[in-house]
């Protein structure tokens, strides 16, 4: 079948082919596929599946945008009908979408405790190896004492015996480890 008309659209291209039949596509499918009007085309099936693939794409990067891990995006692609993940997860890890050791570093950032940070971890779905070495020189004591500034302001207008142990439920139910909180409160 032959292009006859290729016109732009508000975001994506009408391609009009002779026998009437209308087609909707996205920038990279005609880039991709050199559309261009007089142009004959042998399988319309093809540009519809890439058209389907990019409108996935697209999917995908508004879902990574929360902030998702590789095997998060896996599972999410197979929901979403594609079997065959390998070209996709690796085109969102070259456009820089998806990162599992940026997502680690950043998680470690947030001042968990170390039971928390493992069952953040554990939430985004990371393989063991890669929870085992996030976690093997994973330093708590800064998150603690960050946690412990928090409560003191928190706990600012308590008297004094209330107060230690607001402060202490409130670190130990953070996921600090008793013995931790027990030294850094001096108790």
């Amino acid at each position: 079948m032959k292009i006859k008309t290729l016109m732009k659209l508000k975001k994506n291209y009408q391609i009009v082919f002779e026998n009437g039949e209308k087609l909707i596509v996205d920038e990279d499918t005609i880039v991709n596929n050199k559309l261009l009007p007089g142009m004959d085309v042998d399988n319309i099936s093809l540009i519809k599946k890439e058209v389907e693939k990019n409108k996935l794409y697209d999917k995908a990067i508004r879902f990574a945008s929360y902030g998702k891990s590789e095997n998060q995006m896996i599972k999410y692609l197979n929901e979403h009908g594609m079997q065959n993940t390998y070209e996709m997860i690796q085109r969102l890890k070259r456009d820089k979408v998806i990162n599992d050791w940026q997502l680690i570093a950043y998680l470690k950032r947030q001042g968990y405790s170390y039971q928390k940070l493992l069952s953040k971890l554990q939430h985004y779905e990371l393989d063991s190896e890669q929870i085992d070495k996030a976690l093997e020189d994973y330093d708590e004591s800064y998150a603690l004492k960050k946690a412990f500034a928090v409560a003191l302001k928190k706990y600012a207008n308590e008297q004094y015996p209330k107060k230690n142990e607001k402060i202490y439920r409130n670190l130990v139910s953070q996921g600090f480890s008793e013995e931790k909180v027990q030294s850094l409160m001096r108790i």
